[in-house]
């Protein structure tokens, strides 16, 4: 065995139980026990290669399930036996994390139902929960434990898109449109990763002793409700930010429209100080007493006609 597959190895987390009374089992037992439960983290070859031949699976299928991005999936197995693959958000503990997403597998047949984490272990259902739990049973409570946190995170994200969204329209000139987009870009793929789920969910479902389960009911439709919030959500977002855009474009002509204005104002002021401002000593004009107040009087009625234009126009 090399270095790294013993790292990996010590790293594994394997949790065999018997489903009647939630008794420990080894992992080998319980691969061919009845009605037992299987849950492993970062499994290693040996286990991923006892796991193939207890379910049949290709070396595409193993590849998949160690696959930590892989989108939801659902495949039939033979005799009867099935492979879940669902994608959800995680708590990394930082404020990013809800960001992060991760895929788990679960693999069941009438005996046997194994949750197979790719890494590390970022959630556990009770184990009060499962016992006495047929084996149907608790692959929908795996099922709908497992992707509850993308609904509470849709639910979560839209408060805070909510306040971002208040804040940048009280105050265009503050808008934190990087963070609308960043919310935004996370609404889409919790969109697209609720669909997929929602579809895994209705194909297990089409399995006779799946379709009534009250717990796969329920997380179709928190899949389903999430997937519609998160993609209105992602509109609105952008149409927030398309807005906060045009308020902000909207500012800048009434400023280009002052400073448009202020130029044309002083622009004949200046050509009359030009004019009389060259150095030619046949001026008699600069002669007179009265002169610079002249100019100056020029200068100022022919600025008030020309705001009193804009005023009657209404360019101003």
């Amino acid at each position: 065995m090399s270095a790294s597959e013993t790292v990996q190895a010590s790293n594994e987390i394997l949790l065999g139980n018997r489903l009647d009374d939630m008794g420990a089992l080894d992992w080998r037992e319980a691969l061919g026990a009845e009605a037992a439960l299987l849950r492993v983290a970062r499994p290693s070859t040996s286990v991923l290669e006892a796991l193939a031949e207890r379910f049949g699976l290709d070396s595409l299928y193993v590849k998949d399930i160690c696959n930590p991005a892989h989108p939801p999936q659902f495949s039939r197995l033979e005799e009867g036996g099935v492979l879940l693959i669902l994608r959800f958000p995680i708590a990394t503990g930082d404020e990013a994390g809800g960001g992060v997403s991760v895929s788990v597998s679960l693999l069941a047949d009438n005996k046997l139902c194994v949750l197979i984490w790719p890494g590390e272990r970022y959630q556990d259902v009770p184990e009060r929960e499962l016992r006495e739990s047929s084996v149907d049973e608790c692959v929908a409570k795996f099922v709908h434990h497992l992707i509850d946190p993308l609904l509470r995170r849709v639910y979560v994200l839209r408060d805070e898109m909510d306040d971002v969204e208040d804040e940048c329209l009280a105050n265009v000139d503050k808008a934190d449109l990087g963070s609308l987009l960043l919310m935004r870009k996370e609404f889409a793929t919790l969109a697209r990763n609720a669909r997929t789920n929602a579809m895994v969910i209705e194909q297990l479902r089409m399995h006779s002793i799946y379709r009534e389960n009250l717990h796969l009911m329920d997380a179709q439709e928190h899949m389903q409700r999430a997937s519609v919030i998160a993609e209105s959500r992602s509109e609105h977002a952008l149409s927030v930010m398309q807005a906060v855009q045009s308020l902000l474009s909207q500012r800048l002509n009434e400023v280009m429209r002052l400073l448009a204005m202020i130029t044309v104002v002083l622009t004949p002021m200046g050509v009359i100080a030009g004019i009389f401002g060259m150095n030619f000593s046949n001026m008699s004009v600069l002669q007179s007493p009265h002169g610079f107040g002249l100019a100056l009087l020029s200068m100022l009625i022919l600025g008030g006609c020309l705001v009193t234009v804009f005023k009657l126009k209404r360019w101003w």
